[in-house]
């Protein structure tokens, strides 16, 4: 059993930069979409950089220690990351979240002689292992679980788009009901994220799934989900399968962008944002 890996992603339209950041050392898989602070912070140490930060802590991590644990790999890049965040932000733990960066993860390996996945996965990206005869995805449901969209939503279906007053504001209220709840194990609704300390990571949904030839492994942003579970372009992850197979994945990003814009008010598709950072990493087995 061999493998290959192709990565595609695709940040918001007239943005610098790209939020998500995935990549590969080895048989050591990653991705994580780091969430955009509604004003950038002082400091500059922003989600991209966390992102970026991590995934080459997580690369130098896999070629120095090929064999260590998903969940010391992890706690070791974070532990490392936060320390120099604080170090250079000139900021501490207590400092409020809306100026810390914080992502998502998926973080796999891949054992090739057992045919076996072991993954970690936290917050709102999704992992998935497909076939045309098998589909099993992994993804943490504790932040939609909340529905904190349900005011954006209903004012979108209203025709007040992304860009009136009403939505902005109204968006403004999700983040202020929701940062309390990051990694806050006393309350209830709390949801977890990656952020300056590595104790959120015990709130992971780790395990193992037993792969077979034919198998395909696809590490995925919401942005790039949204294609499944808002736009309605698929109806799921073995229909992306096919089309990722028929015109690749550059192709099914513009199919993304192209949804998006026909539905630029968010009438027909409620989401949190008229355009979102959008990443696949595909192996291929």
């Amino acid at each position: 059993m061999g493998f290959s890996v192709i990565y595609a992603t695709a940040p918001k339209p007239h943005k610098n930069s790209n939020d998500d950041a995935a990549g590969r050392e080895g048989n050591i898989f990653w991705l994580m979409d780091g969430a955009t602070q509604l004003a950038p912070p002082e400091h500059g140490l922003d989600a991209a950089w966390h992102t970026r930060r991590l995934g080459a802590e997580f690369a130098a991590l896999a070629r120095e220690k090929p064999d260590l644990a998903l969940m010391e790999l992890a706690t070791t890049a974070v532990t490392t990351v936060g320390a120099e965040f604080y170090a250079r932000s000139g900021l501490d733990a207590a400092a409020p979240q809306n100026l810390r960066p914080f992502s998502t993860l998926v973080l796999c390996r891949l054992d090739v002689a057992r045919r076996n996945l072991e993954y970690l996965v936290l917050c709102d990206s999704t992992l998935a292992v497909v076939s045309p005869e098998r589909e099993e995805t992994v993804s943490d449901g504790r932040l939609d679980a909340n529905n904190f969209l349900a005011a954006t939503n209903a004012l979108l279906r209203a025709g007040k788009d992304f860009d009136s007053a009403e939505y902005k504001a109204a968006l403004h209220g999700v983040y202020d009901s929701s940062q309390p709840l990051l990694n806050n194990d006393g309350a209830l609704g709390a949801w977890y994220g990656v952020t300056q300390d590595a104790k959120s990571l015990g709130q992971a949904l780790q395990g193992e799934i037993a792969l077979a030839a034919g198998d395909n492994v696809l590490l995925m942003s919401d942005g790039f989900t949204r294609a499944v579970d808002t736009l309605g372009l698929y109806r799921k992850y073995a229909d992306v399968l096919a089309a990722l197979e028929e015109k690749g994945p550059f192709a099914v990003l513009d199919d993304i962008r192209a949804a998006e814009r026909a539905d630029a008010g968010g009438a027909k598709h409620q989401r949190s944002s008229r355009y979102d950072d959008a990443t696949l990493l595909w192996v291929r087995i």
